[in-house]
């Protein structure tokens, strides 16, 4: 049995919706979400994630065709305001949250998942521009850009397609 890693954790309002982060207290210091928060920013209930991964289905295989892991980890976190203790939480990576994003905006028009994938996209445009200004290697972006140039042309144009039609519905 591997040990439970050590976590700090810290609340991201998604609209109205509150999404926890964890931090991983290991040498990587990798970022996490909650498995819970994830399910409710997609418009799920806080158990969708857990059961979604454990049940085969045509959106799993797709998803995992894209690079999506599914994996949780279970993280202690210890108790705020003091308390003694700690509690167990499982997470997901980043990238998979990134994937089960775009998967819901693009394939599902989940509107909750459009409104989130352009505002994160905004934030991290805003990112690479205060990067670019302040001197601050923009290798982290070009790793980015070699993982998702591996979608074919197809998913690119797909994907492009709904964010012009997207657009247009938002501004026009």
């Amino acid at each position: 049995m591997s040990e439970i890693v050590r976590a700090v954790e810290t609340t991201i309002l998604f609209g109205k919706t509150e999404v926890r982060a964890y931090k991983l207290q290991t040498h990587t210091f990798e970022k996490r979400f909650g498995a819970a928060g994830v399910g409710e920013a997609l418009g799920y209930s806080t158990q969708w994630f857990g059961t979604f991964t454990k049940r085969p289905s045509k959106r799993l295989e797709a998803l995992c065709r894209d690079g999506f892991t599914g994996s949780q980890i279970e993280v202690r976190v210890p108790h705020k305001d003091g308390q003694r203790g700690s509690s167990l939480v499982k997470t997901i990576s980043i990238r998979d949250f990134n994937k089960l994003i775009a998967y819901e905006a693009l394939k599902k028009k989940s509107m909750k998942a459009i409104i989130l994938l352009v505002a994160l996209s905004e934030a991290g445009l805003e990112r690479v521009i205060d990067d670019a200004f302040t001197g601050v290697p923009l290798d982290w972006f070009g790793e980015k850009i070699i993982h998702y140039s591996q979608w074919t042309y197809e998913e690119l144009e797909e994907v492009l397609q709904y964010n012009r039609e997207d657009a247009r519905s938002l501004y026009f």
